[in-house]
C-alpha cells in the first residue's frame, strides 16, 4: 500500500464508478456504463530495453548506468468494486501490497522509486477515505540489509468498514549499513486494524504487535535507521 534481478512495480486499479471516477493519465475504457480499469506497469531493470520510458519523461532505464526512475500519481473517486495491487523487488527494498472491497472511496495517491547503481529510494503517500462497503488490506514493507543483514519488516493488515487515513510510507538503502525505513500513518477507522513491525528473524527477533477491533482514531509512526552504525 506495496529484485535486482527483477525490478518490479505494478499498480492495478480497478472501480466500479456510481458517481464520478478521476484518475491522472492512465484510463482504460472497458466499453460497459460503470467500469473504469487504471493498469500501470514499472518495468524489469535488467531485463528492459534502454527506451524503458518510451515517450514517457519521468521514466528512464538504461543496463549500462543501471539507473532507473518512476512516478506515479492517481485520483479516484467513485462507488463500486475497488482491487488495487503494487509491489517493488530489490536486494535492499521489498514492498508489495494489496486493498480490494465494495464501497464508496476517494483515493489520492503519489508513487516514485528511483535506483542507480545499489542505492534505492521507494517512497508512497496516500489520502484515503472509505465507506458504506468493506475494505481490507494486507501491506508489507522490507529493509533486507538493514545492520549487516539483520533486517526490519513492517506489516499492515486490516479489515474496515470505514477509514479516514493520511499515510507517507519511505524506505531507502544505500549499503548494508546505511539503511532506513520510515511508516507514518495517521487514521480513523471502523473495523479491525493490525500492525506489527520486526527487526532480525529467528531467535533474535525484536518483534511488537498491535491489533485494534472497533471504532478507533490512532497515529503511529515507526522509524528503522542504521546510518550512525556505519
Amino acid at each position: 500500500m506495496i529484485p535486482v534481478i527483477g525490478n518490479s512495480f505494478c499498480l492495478v486499479l480497478i472501480v466500479s464508478v456510481a458517481a464520478t471516477a478521476l484518475a491522472a493519465g492512465f484510463f482504460c475504457d472497458t466499453g460497459e456504463a460503470a467500469a473504469t480499469e487504471i493498469e500501470d506497469l514499472g518495468a524489469n531493470l535488467l531485463n528492459s530495453t534502454p527506451d524503458l520510458g518510451h515517450n514517457n519523461p519521468i521514466c528512464k532505464s538504461t543496463v549500462a548506468d543501471m539507473e532507473f526512475r518512476f512516478e506515479e500519481s492517481s485520483t479516484v473517486r467513485g462507488s463500486g468494486e475497488v482491487s488495487i495491487k503494487g509491489s517493488f523487488h530489490d536486494t535492499g527494498v521489498d514492498s508489495s501490497g494489496w486493498m480490494k472491497g465494495s464501497g464508496s472511496i476517494s483515493l489520492e495517491s503519489l508513487r516514485n522509486m528511483s535506483k542507480t547503481h545499489q542505492e534505492v529510494e521507494f517512497i508512497q503517500k496516500d489520502d484515503l477515505v472509505f465507506a458504506g462497503g468493506q475494505l481490507k488490506n494486507r501491506k508489507s514493507m522490507s529493509l533486507p540489509l538493514f545492520e549487516n543483514g539483520t533486517g526490519a519488516t513492517v506489516r499492515e493488515r486490516f479489515n474496515l468498514s470505514h477509514v479516514d487515513r493520511s499515510e507517507t510510507n519511505a524506505i531507502r538503502s544505500f549499503d548494508r549499513f546505511n539503511n532506513s525505513m520510515i511508516y507514518d500513518t495517521a487514521l480513523a477507522f471502523d473495523g479491525k486494524w493490525d500492525l506489527e513491525n520486526r527487526r532480525g528473524w529467528s531467535i533474535y527477533m525484536n518483534r511488537s504487535k498491535q491489533s485494534y477491533s472497533g471504532s478507533f482514531q490512532t497515529q503511529k509512526k515507526i522509524v528503522f535507521d542504521d546510518s550512525d552504525q556505519g
